[in-house]
């Protein structure tokens, strides 16, 4: 039983990083998209589907930020949202490598938004729970 965490990471990232610029974990120091997504936390779980078969079920939470530089009302969530419709086209048929898909689950956490003196940043997020076998 082989942990599937890489190759799921993977599976998004290529699916995505045609449209929008991938990122694990967070964006490199000398880079400043301003329309970017990044592969924060994964998990994972076995699921015991019968007692004959073990399947994995991994969770992973896409980020999905636009910033906006200047202070007040700049920006609109608008872009945030045809940026979440896009990405969930890429990885609506997602193929991972080595396993096979057997369910795929969408959850969508609440969207955020960070505020300072210089840069609006939101956020929406996609957390996708994949069962693979």
């Amino acid at each position: 039983m082989t942990n599937p965490n890489k190759f799921v990471r993977k599976a998004i990232y290529d699916a995505v990083k045609a449209t929008f610029p991938c990122y694990d974990m967070q964006v490199p120091g000398n880079v400043a998209p301003g329309q970017y997504v990044i592969l924060s936390s994964q998990n994972k779980e076995i699921d015991k589907a019968n007692k004959c078969q073990y399947r994995w079920v991994s969770y992973t939470l896409i980020e999905m930020i636009v910033i906006y530089n200047g202070s007040g009302n700049t920006g609109s969530r608008v872009a945030n949202d045809d940026m979440e419709n896009t990405v969930l086209g890429l990885i609506e048929n997602l193929v991972v490598p080595g396993y096979e898909v057997v369910n795929t689950v969408y959850e969508f956490p609440q969207n955020q938004e960070t505020i300072t003196t210089t840069q609006i940043a939101n956020r929406n997020f996609i957390r996708l729970a994949l069962t693979l076998k």
